[in-house]
């Protein structure tokens, strides 16, 4: 089985929300859905002429983007979905498991070199609950 996990980076080009409204005769009659979802816009060269790609991905669930806002570049890592809609169509979506801003490097400081990174002290997380010992 293939790893169905990429990564990628680019500039909120929007952060549609689409709604639908629940079947009627079901329980969900009445119920309006949300469906969040991200665009990229993504620039890429070929032939010495730029391209821009503007794929849609949709959230998964606790994934929040209330701290990203248009014109943000970020790095996103997402998942490839598919369904059968009917013998000759097909459904691929992209669904974002992760998000984060790009130019942050959550703990790691870009202008310290490598090898003084891997012997700096890094104190312990005082909500990590691996190392506790105490029965609280």
């Amino acid at each position: 089985m293939a790893d169905n996990i990429f990564k990628t980076s680019g500039i909120i080009y929007a952060k549609p929300v689409r709604r639908a409204d629940g079947k009627k005769g079901t329980k969900n009659e009445g119920k309006v859905f949300e469906f969040p979802s991200i665009i990229l816009e993504m620039k890429k060269i070929y032939k010495d002429k730029e391209y821009t790609d503007l794929p849609e991905f949709e959230l998964g669930r606790g994934v929040n983007i209330d701290d990203f806002k248009v014109g943000d570049t970020i790095d996103i890592t997402f998942a490839l979905s598919g369904k059968k809609i009917s013998d000759t169509f097909h459904k691929t979506a992209l669904k974002a498991l992760y998000i984060k801003h790009s130019d942050l490097n959550y703990g790691v400081d870009v202008d310290t070199p490598q090898e003084q990174r891997e012997n700096t002290f890094t104190p312990p997380n005082p909500y990590d609950k691996e190392d506790d010992d105490l029965p609280f």
